[in-house]
């Protein structure tokens, strides 16, 4: 990465921890994203074109290429689904145990606040997408008609172990949680009542 690459993303991640600030201080509702231009030390024109949305500034995660690296190697080698496990528990697990205070804080923020929540969820949707799309190249043609099946089940397992890890305030490693909802999916079939 060069170093265009890395200021760009230290100004991203400078205006992101900015609007958390303000956000805890005076409320979600009440900020402006001139607010947040004025207290980062950049336009508004700026803020909206890196981020789009207000909800965009908690949304944005500055690794998300990272992932998207790590799915792609893994489907080369491994079974679509644990490729997925595999990539989200080395790249997320990784970087949640790195900055696991600033990460909770942020998915907190995101899961109690109504309209991060909303654009959250219609992010998953793109996401699902693109995961689709990925491994509609990758599965051989008689089971491709399962890549949209496979994304949103994946994305639906990673969902559900952020949100035990927030809610158990990130006390156990994301990565176990993430490996522990991925075998319990794989279990699900033997499941009973």
């Amino acid at each position: 990465m060069g170093l265009r690459e890395r200021n760009r993303r230290a100004a991203k991640h400078f205006a992101q921890e900015t609007a958390l600030r303000l956000f805890d201080q005076e409320g979600f509702e009440s900020v402006t994203v001139l607010d947040i231009a004025n207290a980062a030390d950049m336009s508004e024109s700026t803020l909206y074109r890196h981020f789009g949305t207000k909800e965009g500034i908690v949304l944005w995660d500055e690794h998300d290429a990272d992932l998207d690296r790590a799915l792609g190697s893994r489907f080369k080698n491994q079974p679509p689904l644990e490729a997925i496990r595999d990539a989200f528990i080395e790249d997320l697990g990784r970087r949640y145990d790195e900055d696991g205070g600033y990460q909770l804080r942020r998915i907190q923020f995101i899961y109690k606040t109504e309209a991060i929540h909303a654009a959250a969820i219609e992010a998953d949707l793109i996401n699902r997408t693109e995961l689709s799309k990925a491994l509609g190249y990758i599965l051989k043609k008689p089971h491709r008609r399962a890549a949209q099946l496979l994304a949103a089940t994946a994305l639906v397992a990673l969902d559900v172990a952020i949100e035990q890890w927030q809610d158990d305030n990130g006390k156990r490693p994301l990565a176990v949680i993430i490996e522990e909802t991925f075998t319990d999916l794989q279990r699900i079939d033997e499941l009973r009542s």
